[in-house]
């Protein structure tokens, strides 16, 4: 089609793609942090995934995020924030194609209604897992809208490799495709499971390894209380925008007085989907896993959000009369999308507790060059540039690690030192009691505690 071959005749795609393009390169350029809380372990991972590589079997690290963003990873964050740019826009050109062949008239608007949801484009930038499965699920359906149903399964099977509980999605399509008797492509539905088992097999030597690890994390406790059950859908305007909310729902009207909801199918139903699952995820009622109900976890189904708002839009656009209300009616949308999302969003700059672990860790090595520093704060490992899984300049603290190395650095900080997901059994007072440690270096924040501790257990 005409579209896909001279889509850069197209002014106006052109033109919101630019939009998107230059908010998120400025927000990329004014940033020095990372968004919280893993994006910071999730790059160091990448970047050392060869000498991280025994680690990288645990559940939590997503193989599919943690593979796409190592080559990047070693250009810096910078670079990496870029590479997730290009990606970015990429999802919005397919998300376009997409909504063009769903003959949705005013279909150029979808990249402005997806590219600035709020919570998408917050994340579109970072070294996590949500843009990408974003990106695999657009291709799939794309492929699927062109009858290539072999590719659509096999693209969305391997978003199991970065977000699995939209594995769910990948089972919709299976019995779809079932329903429609294309029973050759129907082993592809395992891609994705297929390859984490195996990439954890050979890395660890243990087929099992993969089951384990699914068991420990489906039963991690949440760190902080759950969700209630209703909190995903009383937020739909914070997770992807007010206006887009509302041409959403206008959409939704439409499909059904044109009775068009097998034309809308597998994107609403994708929206169900993911709601649900994370909702039982998240729910403090159900209490099923860690999950605290992130809002990003949400943000994999912007896209189809964005298709049926546009659809929602488009259908209100050719009902006005005359020309002129539609132009005021664009350019306030124009205005109030773009108003929302630099509104809501932010560059990344480190916070002040980040900023007293940098400014340590940067004294420590500069005095204490040869001694490993013992610490479960990530920010202290992407001060040194070294990997946070361990090696010989630094290790997690923990008990076995103190035992390991008697002669070193312990930063302790009153976040971090006992992870969400273990604890160590190590307390600021134990390491004061300890005779053969001494304090290096202090502060007080508003009442947190930070410490260098100096140990030398030879003496």
């Amino acid at each position: 089609m005409a579209i896909t071959k001279h889509w850069l005749r197209n002014p106006l795609l052109l033109f919101f793609l630019g939009v998107v393009a230059a908010i998120e390169s400025v927000w990329i350029l004014l940033s020095d942090g990372f968004y919280p809380v893993d994006e910071c372990a999730h790059f160091l991972y990448s970047r050392f995934v060869l000498t991280a590589l025994p680690v990288t079997v645990q559940t939590w690290h997503r193989p599919g995020r943690l593979w796409l963003f190592a080559l990047p990873a070693q250009l810096g964050h910078t670079f990496t924030m870029f590479f997730c740019l290009a990606l970015f826009l990429c999802l919005l050109l397919v998300i376009y194609r997409i909504a063009a062949l769903l003959n949705i008239k005013h279909a150029v608007w979808v990249v402005l209604l997806t590219g600035l949801q709020p919570v998408l484009f917050d994340i579109s930038y970072a070294c996590l897992a949500e843009a990408p499965a974003a990106l695999l699920l657009a291709l799939s359906y794309l492929c699927h809208l062109k009858g290539r149903y072999g590719w659509s399964l096999a693209l969305v099977s391997t978003v199991f490799l970065f977000r699995f509980e939209m594995y769910a999605f990948a089972l919709l399509m299976f019995f779809i495709y079932m329903w429609k008797r294309e029973k050759g492509i129907l082993p592809l539905v395992l891609l994705g499971p297929l390859l984490w088992v195996g990439s954890s097999a050979v890395i660890s030597g243990d087929v099992m390894t993969f089951f384990r690890e699914w068991s420990k994390f489906s039963h991690l406790g949440k760190y902080v209380s759950g969700i209630p059950v209703m909190y995903y859908a009383e937020n739909l305007h914070t997770i992807f925008g007010t206006a887009q909310v509302l041409l959403f729902a206008a959409g939704v009207i439409f499909i059904i007085r044109t009775r068009s909801a097998a034309r809308f199918g597998i994107p609403l139903c994708a929206m169900a989907i993911n709601i649900t699952v994370n909702t039982l995820a998240g729910a403090e009622v159900f209490h099923w896993t860690g999950s605290i109900g992130e809002f990003r976890y949400i943000a994999v189904v912007a896209p189809f959000v964005g298709i049926v708002s546009v659809y929602g839009l488009s259908e209100v656009l050719e009902r006005m009369k005359p020309a002129w209300s539609r132009f005021a009616l664009s350019a306030l949308l124009f205005g109030a999308v773009v108003f929302n999302c630099t509104l809501t969003t932010h560059p990344r700059r480190w916070a002040n507790y980040e900023k007293i672990v940098i400014a340590m860790t940067g004294r420590l090595r500069a005095d204490y060059p040869d001694l490993t520093v013992l610490s479960n704060n990530c920010v202290a490992a992407y001060v040194m540039d070294v990997p946070p899984s361990g090696g010989p300049h630094f290790e997690k603290l923990d008990g076995g690690m103190l035992a390991k190395y008697p002669h070193c650095l312990i930063l302790w900080d009153p976040y971090t030192s006992n992870p969400r997901f273990f604890q160590t059994g190590l307390t600021r007072e134990k390491l004061l009691e300890d005779p053969t440690i001494v304090v290096v270096d202090r502060y007080d924040y508003w009442g947190a505690e930070y410490f260098v501790f100096l140990r030398n257990a030879h003496l």
